[in-house]
């Protein structure tokens, strides 16, 4: 199995960036419509709109969720897709450095077969990360 892995620096404060980790309507405006709930189990949907994945929701579960506390702040769910099946697993940590934060997720769990959905996932982290998610909070 194998994983991706990305990084980015965001000129913000940790608790900036988590809201746009766990506040629903914020989370549409980086990533995809969504019905999420910050709190740990909560089974989620993400509507991801075709022509930029499948067509098909992500259905998630929250597995660990640590609010910012000392300058860290943890989210792990699970990501699965209907089209082709796969299930994966997405962390995201956040560490707080001087006035930026660094955010940093894996998103796992990918078979050697799905190496094309592997790289549009990653290729889809890169812009989603580094482009949309930083220009909300850097504004």
């Amino acid at each position: 199995m194998s994983h991706i892995h990305r990084s980015v620096t965001i000129m913000a404060m940790i608790d900036d960036v988590w809201s746009f980790l766990t506040e629903s309507d914020k989370i549409a405006q980086w990533l995809m419509p969504n019905n999420f709930e910050a709190r740990q189990g909560h089974h989620f949907t993400m509507d991801c709109p075709p022509g930029i994945g499948s067509g098909a929701p992500v259905q998630c579960e929250i597995k660990e969720l640590q609010p910012p506390q000392s300058g860290r702040a943890r989210l792990v769910y699970t990501w699965v897709i209907d089209r082709p099946f796969t299930e994966t697993l997405l962390e995201i940590d956040l560490v707080e450095v001087a006035d930026t934060t660094r955010c940093d997720i894996i998103h796992s769990g990918w078979d050697e077969g799905e190496s094309d959905l592997r790289t549009r996932h990653a290729m889809g982290w890169d812009h989603l990360l580094g482009t949309r998610l930083r220009a909300l909070l850097e504004t």
